[in-house]
């Protein structure tokens, strides 16, 4: 089967969607497929660059180049820089590519590469899955929400309403996006993955502890995520000052490109409370510092308002690491039933009390919640499962389109 994946960037600055588009297509390969990944030259927020900073994949300039893991990706120059990820060379590439894919799989909305594969797959009869990665989310929906109803009505309503098929990453991710979706729509859920081997054997503690400068003794608190609006950073800093009364030698890792200065914003809120030299910001992390990370780590924290998945999540609990999260972080009804973590209302006291109860358990009750969540991760989060069930997707949806079955739905 010949795949193509379209997405507006695969810089690793830019989250777990980028990693996870990545080796969805190295898992696809790996079962015998031909895939192709088309994307532009995004580094970060407005940012192009037409060569790799570190972290990201290895080539990034213009033209097709051969992955390692044996899939394709090419990278199209940028017509301006904006985070629409307008390409007119993508367009270009994409007219080739198209008319001769078996499905093509576009990740986001509202963006350039999802207009135009679209429209070109309809054109071309090619059936195309949409993933919309959380922007059908009421909470997402209602940022920017004019010109996203503007949009809605001249492009995106369109956009869904021809899907093949429209990719949700969890039941609750469904679930949420009903009210945007058009009648008929059909739907599907296929988690993303994670490659839970990579993930077995991490450095050793102390060391990765020092390259941090955190104390060999401390309780850490990690948070590894973009620093955005939606990640309740308003909610973490009160909650880790108010944590720092009540544990002692508590510290928190807070890594991540910061957006929009809340890095700044969060390490005021604790330096006016006498708690600001136990924040660590080392910023974007390369995937070496990743596993540092994880290693350096007691728990994992997220006190999100807004995760269509959780992506950081998964490979949290594949490190081993019990996990505080809200229950906006659509993945937590199985963290829950796991017993891999607290789940916690997304406020200050809710996940105050949710990062304490992990912080004061006893180290043993902590790593038994680690293994739980890597045990989930083993049933629910490998990618070679997650793979045959995408395989199986684009069988269905190819069908659909050999029999004739139109995938728009009339108005």
């Amino acid at each position: 089967m010949r795949i193509v994946h379209v997405i507006g960037s695969v810089s690793l600055r830019l989250g777990g969607p980028s990693k996870a588009v990545l080796e969805m297509s190295e898992a696809l390969t790996a079962r015998g497929h031909e895939v192709h990944v088309v994307t532009t030259s995004l580094v970060d927020r407005g940012s192009w660059a037409p060569v790799p900073r570190s972290g990201d994949l290895q080539l990034v300039q213009t033209g097709r180049r051969l992955a390692p893991d044996g899939y394709y990706v090419t990278y199209c120059r940028p017509t301006w820089p904006t985070r629409w990820a307008t390409s007119l060379e993508m367009l270009h590439v994409l007219q080739t590519m198209v008319p001769t894919a078996d499905v093509v799989h576009i990740h986001s909305m509202y963006l350039f590469p999802t207009l135009v594969a679209s429209r070109l797959a309809r054109a071309h009869r090619v059936p195309y899955v949409l993933r919309p990665h959380g922007t059908l989310d009421p909470y997402i929906r209602r940022r920017h929400r004019l010109f996203k109803a503007f949009y809605s009505a001249v492009v995106e309503d369109a956009t869904l309403k021809q899907a093949a098929a429209i990719h949700f990453t969890s039941e609750r991710e469904r679930d949420l996006a009903k009210p945007a979706l058009p009648p008929g729509a059909r739907t599907c859920v296929v988690p993303l993955g994670v490659d839970v081997v990579d993930y077995a054997t991490l450095p050793e503690r102390s060391s990765a502890r020092l390259s941090f400068g955190l104390p060999d003794e401390a309780v850490v608190c990690l948070f590894l995520g973009r620093l955005n609006h939606k990640k309740g950073l308003d909610i973490l800093a009160p909650a880790f000052v108010r944590l720092c009364a009540e544990v002692p030698g508590v510290w928190l890792l807070l890594a991540g490109p910061d957006d929009d200065g809340l890095g700044e914003r969060f390490a005021g809120v604790c330096s006016e409370a006498g708690v600001g030299e136990r924040v660590i910001r080392p910023g974007f992390l390369e995937p070496a510092r990743v596993k540092l990370a994880l290693a350096a780590a007691d728990l994992w924290v997220l006190p999100s308002y807004s995760e269509n998945f959780g992506l950081a999540v998964v490979e949290a609990m594949a490190s081993g690491l019990p996990v505080v999260i809200t229950n906006q972080v659509n993945i937590w009804p199985l963290v829950n039933s796991a017993g891999a973590g607290v789940v916690t209302a997304p406020d200050v006291n809710s996940f105050f009390a949710g990062m304490a109860d992990v912080a004061c358990q006893p180290l043993v009750r902590r790593k038994a919640m680690g293994h739980r969540g890597r045990s989930l991760c083993e049933r629910e989060f490998a990618w070679a499962p997650i793979s045959r069930q995408l395989e199986r997707l684009y069988d269905t949806v190819r069908g659909w389109a050999a029999a004739g079955v139109t995938c728009e739905v009339p108005d």
